[in-house]
């Protein structure tokens, strides 16, 4: 401090630097703090904010700016940008550079905090799903799938077709389309792994109905693996559909359907929504319901 003041340079102050590295930031990443809550860019729409229970107050906001970022929030500040509490409050730290690395992580689709758990869900995520290891589960996963489910408490077998037709960073990509009620319901859906299974997270297009699956993870199984045709079984869970919106839990059996070798994937897709459409469930007494319901509810066998 006396060499700073010496040279006639006031003092650093550690809580300074951290707000205008904070202006700097929400500016660089398009992020609003004041109006237009609604924005999906407002800081309180932001992820990272919210699980970090950072200043929901504008006024506030400014302040941290301006005045400095009290001690009590600078860990929670740090950490919302992904940057060490250290390297916040240093005047030598490039923050062009640390938010280039935050934004790059981003487009990957690292999820940074999800819902409360911190760093453990995104580092043990990535693990889980590392490239290598999703290019290899979309070779063996890639095609239309014929599915039947039953819904808990309901004798009526139930179809859908889907199609697990991409695969990016940490997640293979898959539509699906079911008919429920005399509606078409067409929905987007995630893979990803967890320790030893797959978890599905779908939503239909209409945004009426948000669901969750689970199955056997097949590349940490080798018998399921060598399945041929290969099928897969699981769990989901869903609202239904119906005015009460009681969650519902459902067991399904999905198989992937051999390619024509003058077809492409869209067009067997296509086939099959037609298939769907045409005849949305199959119900106690008709010809194959006996064999196919059994198929669903028996026990997996993995063994």
């Amino acid at each position: 401090m006396k060499e700073n003041l010496r040279f006639g340079r006031p003092p650093v102050n550690r809580n300074t630097v951290a707000g205008d590295h904070l202006r700097f930031a929400l500016k660089a990443l398009g992020k609003k703090w004041r109006r237009d809550i609604e924005d999906s860019n407002h800081v309180l729409n932001w992820d990272n904010w919210v699980t970090n229970d950072l200043p929901r107050s504008a006024t506030t906001i400014d302040k941290d700016m301006h005045l400095g970022i009290p001690e009590a929030r600078l860990s929670a500040y740090a950490h919302c940008l992904r940057i060490s509490p250290e390297a916040f409050v240093s005047p030598l730290t490039d923050m062009v550079k640390v938010l280039a690395d935050s934004v790059s992580e981003s487009n990957a689709q690292i999820p940074s905090v999800v819902m409360g758990y911190k760093d453990f869900f995104p580092k043990r995520y990535v693990e889980h799903n590392r490239d290598s290891y999703m290019q290899e589960l979309f070779s063996l996963m890639q095609g239309v799938y014929r599915m039947s489910y039953v819904l808990q408490g309901i004798e009526i077998l139930h179809r859908c077709t889907v199609w697990a037709y991409g695969v990016e960073s940490f997640r293979l990509l898959m539509r699906g389309r079911f008919n429920m009620f005399g509606n078409e319901n067409e929905f987007d859906a995630n893979i990803f792994r967890w320790h030893n299974n797959l978890h599905v997270h779908y939503l239909c297009q209409n945004g009426m109905e948000l669901g969750y699956t689970m199955t056997v993870d097949p590349l940490r199984h080798n018998l399921v693996r060598q399945r041929t045709p290969f099928w897969l079984k699981g769990q989901g869970l869903t609202d239904r559909g119906l005015a009460d919106n009681v969650p519902i839990t459902f067991t399904y059996r999905m198989e992937k359907l051999s390619l024509p070798a003058d077809m492409q994937y869209e067009e067997l897709w296509e086939q099959e929504c037609g298939e769907v459409i045409n005849r949305p469930f199959i119900a106690p007494g008709e010809p194959e319901y006996e064999s196919l319901y059994t198929e669903v509810l028996a026990p997996e066998e993995m063994v």
